[in-house]
C-alpha cells in the first residue's frame, strides 16, 4: 500500500534432498512470511530442474508452478543460478553430493565443445592442438617440428618407483605434545560448502589429461615404460601430491599406479581384510602401511583403555567394505609439502602444524635452504636428509588422530580421537622409511632432482649450463619472495600469501571485507567492510626469515615453560607461507628442466627441424617460464601474443590464433 511501512527479512534457500515439509508453527517469522519463504522454496526446488526459465518464469505469474501462488503482484524471487540448463544441473547434483563418473563429465564437454565449434566455429585449446598434430604427423615431414606438450597435472605412476632402502630400519616415534594439542578443525565457508567451483571436481586440465592421455596409449606404449621416452609428446609436471593416485584423475592408470607394488605387497593388499596390519585405511582408500605411524597404535590403546572422551565405538574400517583396491596414496616428500598448497588456497580451516618440523628438524632458515636445494635441483635425498636432524623423531608429525584437550573445568587434560574425516590430509607424518623416487635413480633422487642431476651431466655445454641458470633462476625467485611474501607476489594472479596472513593475523579484518578476490586485495590501500573502511596496505606480511626466527623462538620459550602451548597463528602461517613460496617455484623450475630435458632428447634423435612445446598452466606459472627463456641469453624472443593477462570474471575467454599456430612447421 502507498506509504505503508515494508518489512525486509534475509533469508538463505539451500536447495537440498529434503521434503520441505517440516514444521515450521515454532517460526519466530510472521505467519504470512512463513507462507511466503515455503513458497519461495518450493518454487526455488522446482526451478532447479526447469528446461526452460522463461517459460518457468511465466509460470509463475499464472500461478501454474505448484506451490506458488497466483497472487504475486508484490513478490519477486530471484534465482542466482546458471542459465546454462545442463552445467546447472550438474552442479546440483554434485553439491547434493552424487559422484559424477568421468566418462559422463567428459562426454558432456565433448558434446558442448561439438556444437559451439559446428554452430560458431570457436575451437576449444585441445581441438586446436590436436589439428595442428594431426597435420605433423600426416605431413611425414623430416623438417617438421617435433611437437610436445606440458601440463600442470600430476606426475605419472610410469616416472617414479618406491624407495624402500635409504632408511629400513628407522622407527617413528609418537608425535609431540604441539600436534596434539591443535585444536579441532573449524567450520569451512558456507559459501565454498554451495560453491560447486570449490568441490575439486570438473577441472578442464582434468579433461585434456584424460584425452591426451588416450591418445598417447592408442598411437604408442614405449613412452610409459622409460618416462620420457623417444616418443612421448605428452609431460606432466607438478610434483606437489605426487603419489596421490586420486589426483591423477584417470581410473585407467590404476594397473600402473599397482604396478609400483612389489609382488607381495600387492598380493597382501589385494586380500587383505580391514584390520589386518600391513594396510592402513582412510578416507575411502586403502594404504599400504610403509611409513606406519605410532599415534594410531597410540588411539587404539587409548579407545581400548575406554579413556577417549568422544569414541562412538564404530568400527573405524566399517566404511571400507568396497573394494580396498579402489586408490592408493603412495607416500612422497613432494606431497608432504605439496598438501601445504592446498591448505592454504582451499582448506585453510584445517589444523596442521608445520612449525615444530621446521623449528626442531631444520632448525634454520638457512639450514632450510640447503635441504631444499640438494633435496629438489640435483642433489640426492640422502644428502638432504642428512641436513635434518632425524633424532628429534617426534616432530615429523603435522597432525595427529589424537587431541589432547585442555579441560578448563576439571583442569586436567582430556584425550580425544580427532574428528578429521571429512579432511584428507594425505602425509601427516615426514615419510623417511620409504616414498616415491625418480625411476632408476641411484642413488635415490626426487622427481625433479634427478631431472636437473640428469641435465648437469649431459654431454652438451649449452644444456648443463642452462639447467645450472636455471636453478640460479628459481633460487633467486624463491629469495625475493621471501624476502616480501607480499610485494614480491604476482599481481595479476597472486595474493593469496597475504590473504592467508591476513586470514591468521587479521581475522576481525578478514571476516569483515570482501576477500573473493585474493590479488584485488593485494593492490588495495583499503577494503570497505561491513562495519568499517580498513587500511589493509599498511599491513605488512614478515620475511620468512623473520617467520622461522619466530617460530624457532616461540619453541624455545615453550620448552621453558611447564605448560604445553602450540605456536601462535602467526608463526604457524609463515610456517606454510615458506614452504608453498619453494613449493611453487618448484613448478616452475620443473618445467623448465622437463622442456630443457625434451630438448636433449629431440636433439639426440635428428639435429635439424625446431621443436615446439606447448605449455597449458596457470598463468602465473607460464608468465615465469617464459620470461626465464626470453630474458637469457640464450636467444629466445617474444614474437607472438595473444588474449589477455588479465580478463573479467564475465568476459568470454575466445581469442583469435594467428596463421602460425594453425601450420607449426610455418613457425620460424
Amino acid at each position: 500500500k502507498d506509504n505503508a511501512k515494508g518489512r525486509s527479512f534475509l533469508v538463505e534457500l539451500f536447495l537440498d534432498e529434503s521434503s520441505g515439509d517440516e514444521d515450521k508453527s515454532t517460526s519466530h517469522f510472521p505467519s504470512d512470511v512463513v507462507d511466503l519463504l515455503s513458497s519461495m522454496s518450493n518454487a526455488a526446488r522446482y526451478m532447479n530442474g526447469v528446461k526452460n526459465l522463461s517459460k518457468t518464469v511465466q509460470g509463475m505469474k499464472n500461478g501454474t508452478i505448484p506451490g506458488f501462488t497466483k497472487d504475486i503482484s508484490n513478490h519477486r524471487l530471484l534465482s542466482w543460478a546458471d542459465m546454462d540448463t545442463e552445467a546447472r544441473l550438474l552442479n546440483h547434483r554434485r553439491l547434493l553430493g552424487e559422484d559424477v563418473s568421468n566418462f559422463e563429465y567428459d562426454e558432456l564437454i565433448r558434446t558442448r565443445k561439438k556444437k559451439r565449434r559446428e554452430e560458431e566455429n570457436i575451437w576449444t585449446w585441445d581441438d586446436w592442438l590436436m589439428e595442428v598434430r594431426t597435420k605433423l604427423l600426416n605431413g611425414k615431414s623430416e623438417d617438421a617440428p617435433a611437437l610436445h606438450v606440458v601440463l600442470e597435472s600430476s606426475i605419472p605412476p610410469w616416472e617414479v618407483e618406491l624407495c624402500r632402502d635409504l632408511m629400513p630400519d628407522f622407527e617413528f616415534a609418537q608425535a609431540a605434545d604441539y600436534i596434539r594439542c591443535l585444536s579441532e578443525d573449524s567450520e569451512g565457508s558456507e559459501v565454498d560448502d554451495f560453491d560447486p567451483a570449490s568441490d575439486g571436481f570438473g577441472s578442464y586440465m582434468d579433461f585434456i589429461f584424460r584425452r591426451l592421455l588416450e591418445s598417447e596409449r592408442s598411437m604408442r606404449t614405449d613412452c610409459f615404460n622409460n618416462g620420457i621416452g623417444n616418443n612421448c609428446f605428452l609431460h606432466c609436471v607438478d610434483c606437489r601430491d605426487l603419489g596421490c593416485e586420486h589426483a591423477c584423475v584417470d581410473e585407467s592408470l590404476h594397473k600402473d599406479w599397482m604396478d609400483l607394488l612389489e609382488q607381495g605387497e600387492k598380493e597382501k593388499l589385494l586380500g587383505s581384510q580391514p584390520g589386518d596390519t600391513h594396510t592402513h585405511y582412510k578416507d575411502g582408500r586403502c594404504l599400504p602401511d610403509w611409513n606406519h605411524s605410532p599415534e594410531e597404535n597410540e588411539l587404539d590403546r587409548l579407545r581400548g583403555s575406554g579413556i577417549l572422551k568422544n569414541d562412538d565405538g564404530e568400527d573405524q574400517h566399517s566404511e571400507m567394505e568396497d573394494s580396498i583396491t579402489d586408490l592408493i596414496t603412495y607416500p612422497s616428500i613432494e606431497s608432504f609439502f605439496g598438501q601445504c598448497t592446498d591448505i592454504i588456497y582451499y582448506t585453510p580451516n584445517i589444523k596442521v602444524a608445520y612449525g615444530p618440523f621446521l623449528g626442531k628438524c631444520v632448525q634454520s632458515f638457512d639450514k632450510w635452504n640447503s635441504f631444499f636445494t640438494e633435496l629438489f635441483f640435483g642433489g640426492t635425498c640422502d644428502q638432504a636428509l642428512s641436513i635434518l636432524d632425524l633424532s628429534s623423531k617426534e616432530h615429523l608429525h603435522i597432525r595427529s588422530p589424537i587431541m589432547k584437550f585442555w579441560n578448563v573445568e576439571s583442569g586436567e587434560y582430556e584425550w580425544h580421537k580427532r574428528e578429521d574425516e571429512e579432511h584428507d590430509l594425505s602425509s601427516p607424518l615426514f615419510p623417511i622409511k620409504c616414498f616415491l623416487k625418480a625411476k632408476g635413480s641411484v642413488p635415490a633422487r626426487t622427481w625433479s632432482s634427478s631431472i636437473f642431476a640428469e641435465l648437469m651431466e649431459s654431454d652438451c655445454q649449452e644444456l648443463r649450463n642452462m639447467s645450472i641458470h636455471a636453478r640460479k633462476w628459481a633460487l633467486n625467485d624463491i629469495a625475493q619472495h621471501c624476502e616480501n611474501p607480499k610485494l614480491s607476489d604476482d599481481e595479476i594472479g597472486g595474493g593469496e600469501w597475504f590473504l592467508a596472513y591476513l586470514r591468521q593475523c587479521h581475522r576481525e579484518i578478514y571476516d569483515d571485507i570482501d576477500h573473493s578476490d585474493a590479488t584485488m586485495l593485494l593492490r588495495k590501500q583499503y577494503a570497505s567492510g561491513e562495519t568499517r573502511k580498513h587500511k589493509i596496505g599498511d599491513i605488512s606480511v614478515p620475511s620468512c626469515a623473520e617467520g622461522f626466527q619466530m617460530l624457532t623462538d616461540e619453541l624455545l620459550e615453550n620448552k621453558k615453560s611447564e605448560k604445553i602451548t602450540t605456536l601462535s597463528n602467526k608463526a604457524e602461517i609463515m610456517a606454510k607461507i615458506l614452504i608453498d613460496v619453494y613449493m611453487s617455484k618448484l613448478v616452475d623450475a620443473s618445467t623448465v628442466g622437463k622442456i630443457l630435458q625434451i630438448i636433449s632428447q629431440e636433439t639426440k634423435k635428428k639435429t635439424e627441424g625446431n621443436i615446439t612445446i606447448v605449455c597449458y598452466m596457470g598463468s602465473v606459472h607460464t608468465r615465469a617460464i617464459a620470461d626465464f627463456f626470453t630474458q637469457s641469453e640464450y636467444g629466445f624472443k617474444k614474437k607472438i601474443f595473444c588474449g589477455k593477462q588479465d580478463w573479467d570474471d564475465d568476459e568470454g575467454r575466445i581469442i583469435h590464433l594467428p596463421v602460425e599456430l594453425w601450420n607449426l612447421s610455418a613457425i620460424k
